[in-house]
């Protein structure tokens, strides 16, 4: 797959991502830590907060990586 696909693709990932996350996350708390201690709270939002940026990351790094050198694929650029 060219980079220029990669990078198409890993828009809608990463879309698709930052409404799914925090849907997730939302579901929860709502189920799990309704009525939990204030520090118990401020820490699961503070990972939560953090840790959307992994997958987003590791997508990111995908999009990034170079053409690979493919005789059969002529690069129009």
């Amino acid at each position: 797959m060219r980079q220029r696909s990669r990078k198409f693709a890993g828009i809608f990932i990463i879309l698709a991502l930052l409404i799914i996350y925090p849907a997730i996350a939302s579901v929860i708390y709502d189920k799990l830590l309704t009525g939990t201690p204030t520090w118990v709270l401020l820490l699961y939002f503070a990972i939560v907060g953090f840790a959307w940026a992994i997958p987003a990351g590791i997508v990111i790094k995908w999009m990034a990586k170079p053409n690979v050198n493919n005789p059969r694929i002529k690069d129009n650029n």
